[in-house]
């Protein structure tokens, strides 16, 4: 996880960097574009991992990625890895001490989340609408 971590810092770091760059030429930077790479890259990251026989390292890195921060990019990311990891062999996972009743748990627990996350921000929604 430390080089994860080191590699976003990285990341990060080139992002402000060239933000600095653009702004001394007049240029603006779309936050959503930098968002984007950042989880194409994460994405990237964690296919390199399911392929290099990594699966439950990388869905122990993609839990900590959507529990740090359950925006909808994040489940979008989700998706993409379990296409992923659906794509393989019933014997390749089983090499990798993964299966797919594992992945549709693992799912679950993402809806979860999210239901969770966004079912609160709607309650809380409607109380400060309903105070008015």
């Amino acid at each position: 996880m430390l080089k994860n971590d080191f590699l976003m810092r990285e990341i990060e770091s080139f992002s402000k960097f060239v933000i600095e760059i653009f702004r001394k030429e007049k240029f603006e930077i779309d936050k959503e574009q930098v968002a984007m790479i950042e989880d194409d890259y994460l994405f990237y990251h964690f296919q390199e991992m399911i392929y290099n026989g990594k699966i439950n390292e990388a869905e122990n890195a993609l839990f900590e990625t959507i529990e740090k921060n359950p925006k909808l990019e994040h489940l979008k990311l989700s998706e993409k890895f379990y296409s992923e990891v659906f794509k393989m062999s019933d014997e390749y996972l089983q090499e990798q001490n993964y299966s797919r009743e594992e992945a549709f748990e693992s799912l679950d627990q993402i809806k979860e989340i999210y239901q969770k996350k966004y079912n609160d921000s709607n309650r809380r929604n409607w109380k400060e609408v309903r105070n008015d």
